[in-house]
This record gives structure tokens, sequence and C-alpha cells, in this order.
């Protein structure tokens, strides 16, 4: 496994453990002493390597181990989804699907059923 799908994986966990806790950005980062923006790096892909102190300081703000924000099993049950890594990968060797990804974030639900009704077309254009 490469580098950033770890870092992912640990991105995921970090969100599912916060949503889990019931914290937000704000309470976490005030509560491990991280400064907000570099907890929304983190968060949002930023800062895809944080320091080992961050992960300590974060762990023990959300009452976990080292081990529930790094790996992929937090709570028995509860597995990352290796596509949406491979996903995610994919939208970090490519440039143009992060914008075409940050633009639709921004979309309506209806407006995001035309666009992938237009994707779909061009995809069976091209077959």
């Amino acid at each position: 496994m490469n580098l950033w799908k770890g870092a992912i994986m640990s991105v995921i966990q970090l969100k599912k453990i916060m949503k889990q806790k019931k914290i937000g950005n704000k309470a976490l980062a005030e509560a491990s002493g991280i400064p907000i923006g570099t907890l929304n790096k983190i968060i949002y892909g930023e800062t895809t390597n944080p320091s080992l102190d961050t992960m300590k300081a974060l762990s023990i703000a959300l009452d976990c181990t080292l081990d529930d924000l790094l790996n992929d099993n937090f709570e028995q049950g509860h597995y990352i989804d290796h596509e949406i890594a491979d996903i995610a990968q994919e939208l970090y060797d490519r440039p143009e699907l992060q914008t075409l990804f940050s633009t639709t974030r921004k979309v309506s639900k209806e407006d995001m059923e035309v666009i992938s009704k237009l994707i779909d077309k061009f995809a069976d254009d091209k077959e």
C-alpha cells in the first residue's frame, strides 16, 4: 500500500471517530491543542503526513489509540472501503479529477443527477 492510501485511510478513520464521538473540528482543535487550520488541513487531505505528536494529541483528545486512527477497523465491524481509497488515490493523481470533484461538491442533488446523466452519455458514446 502506498503512503497516500494510508493517509487517506487515516483521514477517513479520523472523520469516522469524530462522527462517532460527536465532536466537530473546532471542539477537537481546542481539546487537542492543535490549531484549527492545521486540523482542517489534515481532515481535508491537504496534509497527508501529520506528525506523530499531532496524531498523539488527536488520539488523546478523542480518547482512542493511535492504532484506532491509523487502522481501518476502529471498532469491530467497521472497515474502510478499499475501492474508495483507490478512488481517492486517483483523485490525488489526476488534477483534472480534483477540479471536477471540487466543483461538483457544491452543486445541488438535482444538478448532480443531470451531470451524472451527461457523464454516462459521454461514456456510452466512447464505447
